[in-house]
């Protein structure tokens, strides 16, 4: 089995948070009576919506929030299958 490489999923994670993102604002700005805007500013303290510098900060945090799962989410992936090697019995069933 071939392991997951860290960099793309890295950055396919981060591009993927990021647009979850800006969909969000974007949103807040069309509807701002939603009452489920409130999670932006909960998930990224300091948060205000009609400012440019925390427009930037929230793009950033997102980019940064999508490495570290993407970091854990691969780290996890490339460890099961050493994991369920290890696992008494595992040969057994194999040959």
């Amino acid at each position: 089995m071939t392991k997951l490489p860290y960099l793309r999923t890295m950055f396919a994670t981060c591009m993927l948070f990021q647009t979850i993102y800006v969909l969000c604002v974007v949103l807040w700005l069309a509807v701002p009576d939603l009452k489920g805007h409130a999670l932006l500013s909960a998930v990224f303290p300091y948060f205000t919506l009609l400012s440019v510098g925390s427009f930037i900060y929230g793009l950033v945090a997102s980019m940064i929030y999508g490495w570290i799962v993407a970091i854990i989410f691969v780290f996890f992936f490339n460890l099961w299958p050493q994991l369920i090697a290890a696992v008494p019995g595992q040969r057994a069933i194999r040959t």
